[in-house]
């Protein structure tokens, strides 16, 4: 239910271990995360293409080696308390938190290349019962089905004018089993189409202050929420048992 967006996002910098665990120190057991490729075949979790928003550094991702963006800062953006923070690889997330969360993985890289070695480092790392994979580009998830037919998928949805009935049809070609809506087109009709086809729906967009916005979502019966904020979604929780 309560999937912690980059981590603990809110309080502290995205898509690191740090962001990670503090999540799960509330209590947290989803976590979702982004992957980029590096220049050199790495997966690397960060959300942007670029390095630059995120870090002390400068330059896409894609062009840089492993090497060098294991250099760089990912943490005093957000303040200088936690300076020294590294971005993280796929791999070490998979190792450190071996068994503990689920690790809801964003595919944001360009292109399907990216594909193949993601699900071949979750096999290798008996992480396959661990691991969801989402993503707004539809076209990955039709080649992770055809790669990995077993491993659950999400597809996320941005704003458009198709009907409940036509996104919910949209998610079944694609196989998978989770539709991700914008929270605020997240309605009662969507969540009842999406149920009576046998998916789960999880809301995203969910920052701060929305404490009455995933209580909404909560009384329209979603499967999920997506937010920067798990410790305020954890409370209303907790508070509705």
């Amino acid at each position: 239910m309560n999937i912690a967006h980059r981590g603990f996002s809110a309080a502290y910098p995205e898509n690191t271990l740090l962001s990670f665990r503090k999540a799960l120190a509330l209590g947290v057991t989803q976590l979702e995360l982004d992957l980029q490729l590096s220049f050199d075949g790495h997966l690397i979790v960060m959300h942007d293409g670029s390095v630059d928003r995120t870090t002390n550094g400068s330059g896409n991702v894609s062009d840089l080696n492993h090497s060098e963006i294991k250099e760089l800062d990912a943490g005093s953006w957000v303040g200088p308390e936690f300076e020294g923070l590294k971005v993280p690889t796929y791999q070490e997330v998979l190792t450190e938190l071996d068994g503990e969360p689920t690790l809801v993985t964003e595919l944001k890289f360009a292109g399907n290349d990216g594909i193949r070695p993601v699900l071949e480092m979750v096999e290798n790392e008996g992480a396959t019962n661990q691991v969801v994979i989402s993503s707004f580009d539809l076209d990955k998830l039709t080649v992770v089905r055809q790669l990995a037919p077993d491993m659950p998928t999400t597809a996320l949805l941005k704003t458009d004018d198709a009907s409940a009935r036509e996104r919910v049809d949209r998610v079944l070609a694609l196989g998978a089993d989770t539709i991700g809506p914008r929270c605020s087109d997240t309605t009662q009709e969507l969540v009842d189409v999406a149920h009576e086809a046998g998916l789960r729906v999880r809301a995203w967009g969910l920052g701060r202050d929305q404490g009455e916005e995933m209580t909404r979502l909560l009384d329209l019966g979603v499967d999920g929420m997506t937010t920067d904020c798990p410790d305020i979604l954890q409370t209303i929780l907790e508070a509705r048992e």
